[in-house]
């Protein structure tokens, strides 16, 4: 297989491009309305975000966002494409330094690159925007904290410990990473000293975690039923249950496919299938269960949470593809990565063609609630209740329970009381009520009084 090849693979976060139009997304309200009102940027690193995270990298980020109100969602949506494209050329770089082979660090990185949801709902949603920059930053300190273990000058722990404390303010899912520097492979410095070295990791974590607690963010100690230390083992094990399944849809694919190549080939046995990397392994499996741990006792699962993690797995799928690859001829090689793509991919642009349908609808609901007279000049509580089935499933999936931030939006006023009326949910009282109905065929929302 050409050495190349896998440098080709960033280029899978194209397929999002023709997907990035259409407006904001149920949370993306929240922080494009607090962000246009902050009153200068001091205001980005002393204040929690819009649910009380404290996220400074990442709200720097989005405060750049092109637009007042970010007036071009699109444009912010490139961003994060091209976010997307650098931590997959990260992975690879990553990859390469744990595994060494670059067949291996290639069949890995398109793993990962492939992982059927995660990545369509981190590319598309503006405010994942943090997932991918702790996810960049986070191999960036693994990739340079490897080359100093060995025998790397020591401006490559330094900028470990840059990278890390930038993944740390941009979410807080990176704070266990420390722990698994100390188990990356083939380290040529004696343990004593990364260890010591790693010591300066959790001071900084420790100094964050200070600074944050006085900002007022929230801590796992503060009580919020989304972030909370609190233990519940049978959430745990169901979670985890939930995101192993999901994690290794696309390296069992891409094995599956090497396997079937080679069974249909019948090149020369296999070596070394039996001598089992075991630090790879340690290192991937701590990997996996580092980044994940602080999401399993969130009760609301999401597939943005698995992006990072499943990269852990990703690398055993290389290390084995390698093997299951070695000896097959180009074409057989080639056959089985295409098909990886092809399937996979194909998967990730109906994906990413569903989310773009709420994206579309979005947009159209807000210009229609600024062009409606009847939300323009009503200045009391308003309950929106969907025509039909597809228009409130348009609705939760686009806006949520998020309906008085998009009024806010759209006005770029006042708080405003306003709430979706959704099946199975008790009745809502309101001054104004309002029929909100989605035409398929031209792609308009049509707003009126319910009767």
């Amino acid at each position: 297989m050409a050495s190349r090849w896998p440098r080709l693979i960033p280029l899978l976060a194209v397929l999002y491009v023709p997907f990035i139009g259409g407006g904001l997304l149920t949370d993306d309200f929240a922080h494009a309305t607090r962000l246009s009102s902050l009153d200068g940027p001091a205001r980005l690193i002393d204040q929690p975000d819009a649910f009380g995270f404290y996220r400074p990298v990442t709200q720097v980020s989005l405060a750049v966002a092109p637009g007042r109100r970010w007036a071009s969602p699109a444009q912010a949506r490139a961003v994060n494409v091209v976010l997307h494209a650098l931590v997959i050329a990260m992975a690879f770089l990553v990859s390469r330094l744990v595994l060494q082979s670059a067949s291996a660090a290639g069949l890995a990185t398109l793993a990962f690159a492939l992982t059927p949801k995660a990545p369509s709902i981190v590319v598309l949603w503006i405010s994942a925007r943090g997932e991918l920059l702790m996810a960049l930053f986070s191999l960036a300190a693994i990739a340079a904290w490897i080359v100093w273990t060995r025998k790397g000058r020591a401006w490559w722990l330094a900028a470990a410990l840059a990278a890390y404390g930038l993944a740390l303010l941009s979410k807080e899912t990176a704070t266990l990473l420390p722990l698994v520097l100390l188990l990356t492979p083939r380290s040529e410095r004696p343990f004593a000293v990364r260890a010591g070295a790693v010591t300066g990791f959790v001071v900084l974590a420790l100094v964050v975690y200070a600074w944050r607690s006085q900002t007022g963010a929230l801590t796992p100690f503060a009580g919020d039923a989304h972030y909370s230390a609190a233990i519940s083992l049978t959430l745990w094990l169901r979670n985890a249950a939930n995101y192993a399944g999901r994690m290794i849809a696309a390296p069992v694919a891409l094995i599956v496919l090497l396997g079937l190549a080679r069974l249909m080939n019948r090149p020369r046995p296999m070596t070394g299938l039996f001598v089992i990397p075991v630090d790879v392994f340690a290192f991937a499996a701590t990997f996996v269960v580092l980044f994940l741990a602080p999401v399993l006792p969130i009760s609301l699962r999401s597939e943005l949470y698995l992006y990072l993690p499943v990269f852990g797995v990703c690398l055993i799928a290389g290390w084995l593809g390698s093997l299951l690859s070695d000896g097959l001829g180009a074409r057989s090689r080639t056959a089985a990565v295409a098909v990886s793509i092809l399937a996979l991919g194909g998967y990730q642009i109906a994906r990413a063609r569903d989310i773009q349908h709420d994206l579309r609808f979005s947009e159209r609901l807000v210009e229609a609630l600024r062009s409606s007279p009847l939300v323009a000049n009503a200045n009391q509580s308003v309950l929106l209740v969907p025509a039909d089935r597809s228009t409130e499933q348009s609705l939760q999936s686009a806006i949520g329970g998020y309906f008085y931030v998009v009024l806010q939006y759209a006005f770029a006023g006042p708080p405003r009381a306003g709430v979706v009326r959704y099946s199975g949910e008790p009745g809502q009282q309101a001054d104004v009520r309002l029929l909100c109905g989605y035409r398929q065929i031209d792609g308009h929302v049509v707003i009126s009084l319910a009767p």
